[in-house]
């Protein structure tokens, strides 16, 4: 019975230990820093406004590798134009960018236009990097912000603008009868008198 009572209390406190350490395990497993950042040079965008998407790639293996490519898919802003898909960018490095040696950073700059043809709205972005690597390293959580503009705004201010004119000329209109009505000599209303 005393065996017994031992190997459940060592169960669990064993069991009490995976879930206490298991998080901590998991995440040392996986790198502290992230492969991939990316940040853009504004806060938010209007239609046809140029930014600059700023990328960081960090190297967390032990040997230095190269970049091939970029590829950056804007995923609000896919469209089919003129019988070609439109809304990714794929950046090259050049030749003295391409290589990052083992735990170190390379940032690379990517400009960017948003669209001004309809699709222009906050999107999503989706970043591969491929490398000399079999697997290509990906972000999926940075996004574009865009304002949101109202489409006929100088209309509205125009009608606004017309709408408080017309106020001023109805209320003068107004004030002008009440007066005039005011000044008007009083009708007196006397009896003729019969001749007999």
């Amino acid at each position: 019975m005393k065996i017994m009572n031992k190997n459940i209390l060592t169960l669990a406190l064993v069991c009490m230990f995976m879930i206490l350490f298991a998080p901590h395990l998991t995440y040392a497993q996986g790198s502290l820093t992230p492969t991939i950042v990316a940040w853009t040079d504004n806060a938010q965008y209007v239609a046809g406004q140029t930014g600059k998407l700023s990328i960081t790639y960090y190297n967390n293996r032990n040997k230095p590798i190269t970049i091939r490519n970029i590829t950056i898919t804007y995923e609000g802003w896919k469209a089919h134009i003129n019988g070609a898909w439109v809304g990714n960018d794929t950046y090259k490095p050049k030749d003295t960018e391409k290589s990052v040696s083992e735990h170190s950073a390379r940032t690379f700059e990517i400009s960017f236009t948003v669209p001004s043809d309809g699709r222009a709205r906050t999107t999503s972005l989706t970043i591969i990097v491929y490398t000399t690597e079999p697997v290509p390293d990906s972000l999926y959580t940075a996004d574009i912000r865009v304002a949101e503009k109202l489409v006929y705004m100088e209309q509205v201010v125009t009608l606004f603008t017309i709408l408080v004119v017309l106020v001023i000329v109805c209320t003068i209109i107004m004030a002008a009868t009440i007066f005039l009505s005011a000044r008007r000599p009083q009708v007196v209303w006397s009896r003729e008198e019969k001749a007999a």
